[in-house]
């Protein structure tokens, strides 16, 4: 049901006693209309205020509480004051604080504060994936998710390795049962319908433990307690009970070190569902990838952060150039201004309105790069991880590289192959997938199994009872002492044989990982490609902006020298030479600097790029990728491993020379 809004009109005109009338007629007119329409649109008519009017049950909480927008009770947890100050633009000038950043210390901010790692592309965008889809933005903690995933398809190495550990069940139930006996004669002893009452017990502890080529050990301890009150029996309260211990040994389809490490002990996995992927192995396997593509953002945000950071340097370039161009502008429109008031009315106002045009051009040229510059020092701060403003604005402490560095192609190429992650990582995807097929080959044979187990017996009339109060049977008082005296065994031995017909699910996973992996080894020779003709693009950038900036040097000598001769004769003779000419050459003059900068930041940006595109990005700004700090307790720990393993037996290259402990 819908309830739309009533839009009321108040006031009155000076014919509202005229018009009330007419509309009275009117209405009465639209009585049965508006009856029929009722009928037709159901209780789309009736509004809220009839709802609240009549004090319908729950009518208020609906209006009030139930249509509103449910907001989740989380606080933010960074203080809305760190966003307080007011961002810089053109209508909000400040005289802030100049912070010269170097740009090792905007790296080392960067690195410090992203534990959410940010990339210069995704800003502004509609689908920017920060706030669209937040959990698949690189991060400092995605390796130690992966390396304690628990989840089919992405486990960690414990969640692996936890297949192995030793699993401990018990359990005890009692119970209480009465019958009548259905029969016609006595049934070990009880009168035609008369009641049988029974109770009962059950304990049973195990403890099972899997080992690397697919067996399982079990230890199982049970007793099974009855009494009843039939007179047939020899004990009315009796313990049965055994110790026994299992083993399955898979001995074709699953087993074996080699699948168990790829894909885990066979009897765990669910057809369809964990693959053959679900080893310890693989898990590492999985976290390397994951340390790979850390890498690659890591390398990402560090390229990110030093374009930005060059764009900014030009940024400010650009900018006093803009300024410098505008005072010029100005002096020029009051030299003229001057000029024209000593000469006969009317006279030079073409060249004052000239001069008035050429500065208002230059002002909005310089507030355009003014804005720019603002945009890119918050873009740099965006990716540093700092606050929009905090009263302080940076600038580029670094001087921008102008020297030429030639780089070596072969070393290059060479560099790139061995060291770009995303190479590292499909190198890693194509070991799984190679493992993953070898295992999922052992599933194309039969599953036979190798079973056995060997057990103890106990029975007697009391569980912790006198042997010798048994009836004088054979010491059946204690069910525990007939246990341990072990004369009452059994075993088992034998083999499980099975084989689906046509093995059809085995076989197509089978030839799913062969063409995965035929496109993974593909796929990298195509990465390998892709990267040579990136690096070519680097090495042509190279060149291309070293060029541009020397040219761009010489260039914007020249127009100095161009305008400055044409100034120095217009201000000597204005009739040989017009404004326009010395306004152009000034705006050449401008454009020529403006390049310049941009072709030297173009050229710092290239240097970096080649690093990038080399996989020596994190080398060149001195960043180290390695795991946290071990626990000293940890630390301690791997050392009687150490010594355990070296000591216990003697072994070809095993040390036995290790240092004594030291607490």
């Amino acid at each position: 049901m819908r309830h739309n809004p009533v839009i009321r009109q108040s006031g009155g005109s000076p014919h509202s006693e005229r018009s009330s009338r007419r509309n009275r007629r009117l209405n009465a007119s639209l009585i049965p209309l508006a009856v029929a329409l009722s009928l037709t649109a159901g209780c789309a008519w009736f509004t809220e205020d009839h709802y609240l009017a009549h004090r319908e049950p729950g009518a208020e909480h609906y209006l009030t509480q139930a249509t509103q927008i449910e907001y989740p009770d989380v606080s933010t947890s960074t203080p809305h004051e760190a966003y307080a100050v007011d961002p810089r633009r053109l209508r909000n000038p400040t005289e802030d604080e100049i912070w010269d950043l170097p740009l090792e210390q905007a790296i080392q901010l960067a690195l410090a504060n992203s534990q959410i790692i940010k990339s210069s592309g995704a800003f502004l965008s509609p689908g920017n994936p920060l706030l669209m889809n937040p959990e698949a933005v690189a991060s400092v903690y995605d390796p130690a998710i992966q390396e304690t995933g628990v989840l089919f398809g992405n486990r960690g190495v414990e969640a692996a390795l936890s297949e192995f550990d030793a699993q401990f069940t018990t359990n005890m139930i009692w119970g209480r049962n009465e019958a009548i006996a259905n029969n016609q004669f006595n049934s070990g002893g009880l009168a035609p319908g008369s009641t049988l009452v029974e109770d009962s017990a059950l304990f049973s502890t195990s403890i099972s433990k899997r080992f690397a080529t697919g067996g399982q050990l079990a230890l199982i301890h049970d007793w099974d307690y009855s009494w009843n009150n039939s007179p047939g029996r020899l004990f009315s309260s009796v313990y049965e009970g055994s110790v026994r211990a299992e083993l399955r040994q898979p001995l074709l389809a699953g087993g074996g070190v080699e699948y168990t490490r790829v894909a885990g002990p066979i009897s765990q996995s669910i057809q369809g569902v964990t693959g053959v992927g679900q080893g310890v192995l693989i898990a590492r396997i999985d976290g390397d990838i994951a340390l790979a593509d850390f890498e690659l953002a890591v390398s990402r945000l560090l390229r990110d952060v030093e374009q930005t950071y060059w764009r900014l340097s030009q940024a400010y370039q650009t900018y006093h150039s803009e300024v410098v161009a505008r005072n010029e502008a100005e002096q020029v429109w009051d030299n003229v201004t001057l000029r024209a008031e000593v000469q006969a009315p009317g006279g030079g106002a073409a060249d004052v309105a000239r001069a008035a045009e050429h500065y208002y051009q230059s002002r909005i040229r310089t507030e355009t790069a003014l804005d720019t510059l603002y945009a890119l020092e918050a873009e740099l701060r965006r990716l540093l991880g700092l606050a929009v403003n905090d009263g302080l604005v940076i600038r580029p402490a670094n001087v921008p590289l102008t020297a030429e560095i030639v780089h070596d192609w072969n070393i290059a190429l060479a560099d790139a192959f061995s060291r770009r992650p995303e190479l590292r990582r499909q190198k890693w995807a194509i070991k799984s997938l190679d493992l993953q097929l070898k295992a999922a080959e052992s599933l194309t044979r039969p599953r036979l199994d190798f079973v056995s187990g060997y057990r103890v017996n106990g029975f007697g009339d009391d569980l912790y009872g006198d042997p010798d109060e048994g009836l004088g049977l054979g010491n059946l008082g204690s069910a525990y002492h007939r246990l341990t005296a072990g004369d009452q065994t059994g075993w088992n031995l034998g083999f499980e044989f099975s084989v689906p017909i046509g093995q059809r699910f085995a076989h197509a996973q089978v030839r799913n990982f062969e063409l995965r992996l035929i496109k993974a080894q593909a796929a990298l020779r195509a990465q390998e490609i892709e990267i040579s003709h990136e690096l070519a693009a680097a090495f042509r950038d190279l060149d291309r902006t070293y060029l541009a900036m020397e040219n761009q040097r010489r260039r914007k000598i020249a127009a100095e020298r161009r305008y400055l001769a044409l100034r120095a004769e217009y201000e000597a003779e204005p009739e040989r030479v017009s404004l326009d000419d010395v306004l152009r050459a000034r705006d050449i003059l401008s454009q020529t600097e403006i390049a310049l900068h941009t072709s030297v930041s173009d050229y710092n940006i290239a240097q970096s790029d080649m690093y990038y595109r080399t996989g020596r990005l994190l080398d060149y700004d001195n960043v180290w990728l390695h795991e946290g700090p071990w626990d000293a307790e940890a630390s301690k720990d791997v050392e009687r491993h150490a010594r355990a393993r070296a000591n216990a037996l003697p072994g070809i290259g095993l040390r036995n020379d290790l240092e004594p402990l030291t607490e």
